[in-house]
């Protein structure tokens, strides 16, 4: 009767606590054989899983990168070089550049041109260490108070220009060529002819003056009239001069024959 009891009591237990056993035992049965078999296998299963990172392009600093970036609607950036100018820097106490003319001769003496002729003139630059991109060329005539167009945006590579006259048509109605004195200017074309000087620019030139005339039709010689010449006076100068030669001879054949009829 005990040994019944005991066994029955035995049965209820092991039915109390099988469900905690099993449940173990299945929990501890995979575990064991997955760990077996991470064991066995050196490479780790779950990385081919992991999907990969992508990084960002990185992002470069040379002498190549652009000054300023700007971002389009899009998201794309695009830049744009910077240029800076470097500035040339000029001793103050350096005189400002000038022009030395070659054409026409200055010291051949004074030039006059007839209008309707081609005229060249030619020259240097000097003392020049900001060159300007190009000149202008011009003529002021001292008797209508014009100023006429010789060259404009002229090359400072090309230090000469010449001027046809006869094809010459002025501009912005003024008068036609006129006799007179005329005076070369010559400036940067970005400045001006009454610009002050500065060291090492180009200052504004008007130092050659010229003359030009216009020529009269040919006139033969007999029918040539001198306007300053008087015929009258003329014919007066030699009744003078014939005058006094008489009167002269008289006086000196009675002072002559004076002396040697009172001579002793």
């Amino acid at each position: 009767m005990h040994l019944l009891k005991t066994f029955v009591l035995s049965s209820v237990f092991l039915l109390n606590i099988s469900p905690y056993v099993l449940g173990s035992a299945l929990e501890v049965g995979p575990n064991y054989r997955r760990q077996a078999r991470e064991t066995s296998d050196p490479e780790p299963a779950s990385s081919a899983s992991v999907p990969e990172r992508t990084s960002s392009p990185a992002r470069t600093t040379g002498s190549d990168t652009p000054a300023s970036r700007s971002t389009g609607r899009n998201g794309a950036s695009s830049s744009s070089p910077t240029t800076k100018a470097k500035a040339t820097f000029v001793d103050p106490r350096l005189p400002p550049g000038g022009v030395a003319i070659k054409t026409p001769i200055t010291t051949s003496g004074s030039q006059y041109y007839k209008i309707g002729q081609k005229i060249t003139f030619g020259w240097n630059y000097t003392s020049l260490i900001v060159s300007p991109s190009a000149v202008n060329v011009e003529a002021f005539c001292s008797g209508n108070s014009q100023t006429y167009t010789i060259a404009q945006n002229l090359s400072i590579a090309k230090p000469s220009v010449v001027w046809d006259t006869g094809l010459f048509k002025p501009q912005n109605g003024q008068p036609p060529l006129a006799m007179g004195t005329y005076t070369l200017l010559i400036y940067d074309e970005k400045s001006a002819i009454t610009a002050i000087p500065v060291a090492g620019n180009l200052a504004p030139f008007n130092g050659l003056r010229f003359g030009m005339y216009t020529p009269k039709p040919y006139t033969p010689l007999a029918d040539f009239e001198c306007p300053t010449c008087d015929t009258s006076s003329a014919v007066t100068l030699d009744t003078t001069a014939i005058r006094m030669l008489v009167l002269f001879s008289t006086l000196f054949s009675l002072s002559f024959g004076l002396f040697f009829t009172f001579l002793p």
